[in-house]
């Protein structure tokens, strides 16, 4: 049965003392990561999630909102910014272990965000079973996606992330997997639906 797999690990904070003078006044860096939590899986390979950027924003947003703007080329409406644009494949079985991977980083204004979206291109990502069969939008079986082009995922923000120009945050935002992709039969051979159900909350700083 799966379970959850990412971590989405985002460090908010002060670059190095060597390079701090070049932050604009009242701004912080934030960091992206992945990593997930092991869980077993007796039926896949790998997941692979092609994450085009990572979008935040100081208000709270719905689902339409996520959706909004998804599909330009960078978050140019609805105030969102984008963070990481690592534009590339990750395969999220391959992090777990507490394994970790660096998306992308940039700095933001201080305050208190409320709005997280990951923005996904459905048609390079898919589902590899261990028996070599590939799920993906356009196979039989298949992954049926949220649509074909760019999709922006909304994350479930449970309190505000705080950005400030003296103080390092973490923010952890957890992708559920066993809620995220539905059986459409009895079996996952018969295909899967593709429902995120991504979870974000602050981490204590250590």
């Amino acid at each position: 049965m799966m379970q959850k797999i990412l971590f989405l690990a985002a460090a908010l904070g002060l670059v190095a003392c060597g390079t701090s003078t070049d932050l604009p006044a009242g701004s912080g860096v934030l960091r992206v990561q992945l990593t997930d939590a092991p869980f077993p899986a007796d039926t896949v390979e790998s997941v692979d999630i092609w994450v085009v950027r990572v979008d935040a924003r100081l208000a709270e947003s719905d689902s339409a909102q996520a959706a909004a703007g998804a599909t330009d080329d960078s978050a140019s409406v609805g105030g969102w910014t984008t963070i990481a644009r690592p534009n590339q494949s990750f395969d999220l079985m391959a992090l777990r272990g507490g394994t970790v991977a660096d998306i992308g980083q940039d700095t933001l204004p201080q305050g208190n965000y409320r709005g997280f979206r990951l923005v996904i291109d459905p048609s390079k990502s898919s589902v590899t079973l261990k028996d070599g069969t590939v799920l993906d939008g356009d196979s039989s079986p298949s992954v049926s996606f949220p649509s074909a082009a760019r999709s922006g995922l909304k994350v479930n923000v449970t309190q505000s992330i705080p950005i400030g120009a003296d103080s390092v945050s973490t923010v952890l935002i957890d992708f559920d997997l066993d809620q995220s992709f539905v059986m459409r039969g009895n079996s996952i051979s018969q295909g899967l639906n593709f429902k995120p159900v991504i979870k974000a909350s602050p981490k204590p700083t250590s």
